[in-house]
């Protein structure tokens, strides 16, 4: 995670911004009113779906599940027709 102040992300906005996409760099903007958390579009969605599924209990439970199911329980893509 990268910390910048307020004054300095304005300056290097387009450079922050390539970090983030780039490396995938989580930036924390400190300001006088608190702090701002810059990440990529695809983390965000990451985090919403994260919420999403722990929001949910059945379908967490589904998901773990099927994690910890053994491969024996699943059909073989040589078996699917696609």
């Amino acid at each position: 995670m990268t910390n910048v102040t307020l004054n300095n992300a304005v300056k290097n906005l387009d450079s922050l911004i390539e970090q983030t996409l780039d490396n995938d760099d989580i930036i924390n903007v400190a300001t006088d009113g608190g702090n701002v958390i810059i990440i990529s579009e695809e983390n965000y969605r990451a985090l919403l779906l994260t919420a999403e599924v722990n929001a949910n209990p059945a379908f967490k439970e589904s998901l773990l599940q099927g994690l910890n199911a053994p491969l024996s329980d699943f059909v073989s893509e040589n078996e699917v027709d696609w």
